[in-house]
């Protein structure tokens, strides 16, 4: 197993424990996040704390797994599954992704995920009261 592949498996383990700090201290300082292909990338280790603040309000990881995965220097490539309670809708999702992850120094520098939008959708924004329906 890679090195890589460690700092992988430590940053998914933090995850599922929704252990923030180690989280974000996985990340590179000079980072780039690019949760969405519509998305700008979050650069800074203070708006990823914001991201995944907002992102729990709306979901509940619950699990993430890697399938595959292929490395070629400090670039990897990992297919798996994500189980997400998404609260809004009271459901549970099996959504399949792609990942590109880009290490530096024994961390995540860079990373973009691919995922079916139609699959997982932005939570949806309650209607102000008194708002027709």
């Amino acid at each position: 197993m890679s090195a890589n592949f460690e700092v992988l498996q430590a940053f998914m383990k933090a995850s599922k424990a929704k252990d923030h700090d180690a989280f974000v201290d996985l990340w590179h300082d000079e980072m780039e996040y690019y949760w969405s292909v519509h998305a700008k990338p979050i650069t800074s280790k203070e708006k990823l704390r914001k991201f995944i603040r907002n992102y729990e309000a709306a979901f509940d990881q619950q699990d993430w797994t890697v399938v595959n995965w292929i490395e070629k220097g400090d670039l990897m490539f990992c297919e798996g599954i994500e189980m997400i309670y998404d609260k809004s809708r009271d459901t549970l999702i099996r959504n399949p992704f792609m990942q590109a992850i880009e290490f530096r120094d024994g961390k995540v520098a860079k990373m973009r995920d691919y995922y079916d939008g139609s699959v997982v959708q932005a939570p949806q924004k309650p209607q102000a009261e008194g708002a027709a329906a």
